[in-house]
């Protein structure tokens, strides 16, 4: 459950063992929580106990990598220390609000656990690793953003942060919505300044629980508040870092909005949409799909021909 893994090392001793440190204390977390989740008093002690923990080790450990990029003058530094500050303004505000309203729901706690790997995960495997030279983004960004280009982009950071071998190969530009099994969608709203873009995105649920089972192990589909809490954070972190791959922006992009679509819904969700861009993708793990507005892809996912 929740296993560290060699790949997401980035060769600086004290950032790994933090980082395998904070992939343990959540293990814990969420072993207490298998075993007495059921009881409100025990999910409010733990989600309580582990936000405490988490503001002291987190501030610390993010204040030594920023140390660090500043002492190398990294370039990606600003943007960096954004992605820091922003986890602990967003996501650990959010669960302070729940600990002081003095009630914690099953969801609420799975959620803690869910989105803080999500974010983990990206956030080490893509952004760290590119303090120290390695990783997705530390290549080129493309000369052109055709749909090869795309094509090879997704299957690299899906390697990169799932360490999974998808060979996903885009079989529509024109997705509308039709069936690709049981899925998973969601709606994600961009700011970058004043501009606002939507993408729309899903993943067949096979797909999705092969990747919960590597994180959390068997029976995970018993938990899906916890894979779903998991997705929701990751795919919005996952299609913001192909935009910064694919274009080269380091500007700040806020996600301003982040929610599920019911799959019956899908169809019309894209047809008021009117995506410029709509690509269905099949993979050796199952079928997804990214759309996009009229200016989201010159801003999240380049320009694709």
């Amino acid at each position: 459950m929740i296993e560290w893994d060699d790949s997401y090392q980035m060769g600086i001793e004290a950032f790994d063992s933090a980082h395998r440190q904070l992939f343990k204390v959540s293990e814990q977390i969420l072993e207490k929580l298998r075993a007495r989740g059921e009881e409100g008093s025990t999910r409010l002690f733990l989600v309580r106990e582990g936000l405490n923990y988490l503001e002291g080790y987190f501030a610390n450990h993010a204040a030594q990598e920023e140390a660090y990029m500043r002492s190398i003058q990294f370039e990606g530094y600003a943007l960096h220390k954004m992605l820091h500050d922003d986890f602990q303004r967003n996501q650990m505000a959010k669960y302070q609000r729940i600990v002081d309203s003095g009630a914690c729901s099953k969801e609420d706690a799975w959620d803690f656990i869910g989105s803080g790997i999500g974010w983990l995960l990206e956030h080490i495997t893509t952004a760290d690793m590119a303090i120290v030279g390695k990783g997705f983004l530390c290549r080129p960004v493309p000369r052109q953003a055709d749909l090869s280009t795309l094509e090879r982009e997704v299957n690299q950071l899906l390697t990169a942060t799932l360490n999974i071998e998808a060979n996903a190969k885009i079989v529509s530009t024109q997705y509308a919505g039709e069936s690709i099994g049981k899925a998973v969608c969601q709606r994600f709203v961009y700011r970058l300044g004043d501009q606002e873009s939507t993408v729309i995105s899903g993943i067949e649920r096979s797909f999705l629980l092969d990747v919960a089972r590597r994180l959390y192990g068997s029976g995970v589909e018993d938990e899906m508040d916890l894979v779903l809490s998991t997705l929701e954070t990751f795919s919005a972190s996952f299609w913001l870092t192909l935009s910064r791959q694919l274009t080269g922006i380091q500007e700040k992009i806020d996600i301003r909005e982040s929610r599920f679509l019911m799959a019956g819904d899908l169809p019309e969700a894209l047809r008021h949409l009117d995506p410029t861009y709509s690509i269905l993708f099949t993979s050796a793990k199952g079928k997804f799909f990214v759309a996009a507005n009229s200016k989201a892809l010159d801003l999240l996912l380049g320009q694709p021909d």
